[in-house]
């Protein structure tokens, strides 16, 4: 089947998916389950939830495609895309690895889709288990580019995370830039650079090099 919510972002340069964030009662359970209260208090899409009511109900078929799309219907739907499909993101709104059998559905995605890249940032590394198993079953493939997704609030757990051989994104603190690079689309404005950047989220696959990536607040 194809994955109809998948959507292009123009932000950012390429095709995403989402999940929900919070658990819609009746509906749909969130998927940000990992998030720090900084998290949830700087989160850019209560705004947007806010503006647009209708992105509840998208959320609502984004979790039921999730859970049951084959990993073949993501490489078939990447296949007829007219834009570049060399790069995606899981996920742009909510947690792309909530539980183990996420683990499971991404290794099978990144297995049929050989030919793009695949970006995830995420929290899931704040439980013990899925963080050894993000470390042995994701971060060596080779067209899978994770990274851990850092605030203030767990700033003090880097550099454990460096020692197992994450790489990590951060944000919050636009004064903490020593030894990280400075992601160009939010510091320099560069829409849709995340599609080209090699030097950034990047950078663990196509430099082969571990990398601490800023956001800027601004």
């Amino acid at each position: 089947m194809a994955i109809k919510e998948m959507r292009w972002c123009e932000d950012i340069g390429m095709f995403a998916v989402d999940r929900p964030i919070d658990t819609i009662p009746g509906k749909v359970e969130g998927s940000c389950v990992w998030a720090t209260d900084f998290c949830k208090g700087k989160c850019y899409n209560d705004k947007l939830y806010k503006l647009y009511p209708d992105m509840r109900l998208k959320d609502i078929r984004n979790e039921q495609e999730w859970q049951s799309a084959a990993a073949e219907d993501y490489a078939e739907s990447l296949a007829r895309k007219k834009k570049q499909v060399k790069r995606w993101r899981l996920m742009t709104r909510g947690e792309a690895i909530k539980d183990d059998s996420d683990v499971d559905r991404i290794i099978a995605i990144a297995e049929a889709t050989p030919d793009s890249l695949l970006w995830i940032p995420t929290r899931a590394w704040r439980d013990p288990e899925l963080r050894e198993r993000i470390r042995k079953e994701l971060m060596p493939l080779e067209n899978l580019a994770v990274l851990a997704s850092i605030d203030p609030e767990t700033r003090e757990e880097e550099q454990s995370l460096l020692d197992d051989g994450w790489s990590t994104m951060f944000f919050g603190d636009d004064e903490d830039t020593e030894g990280r690079f400075k992601c160009p689309k939010t510091w320099k404005k560069m829409k849709g650079h995340c599609g080209i950047c090699k030097a950034g989220c990047f950078a663990p696959k196509i430099l082969n090099r571990q990398v601490r990536v800023i956001l800027s607040e601004h």
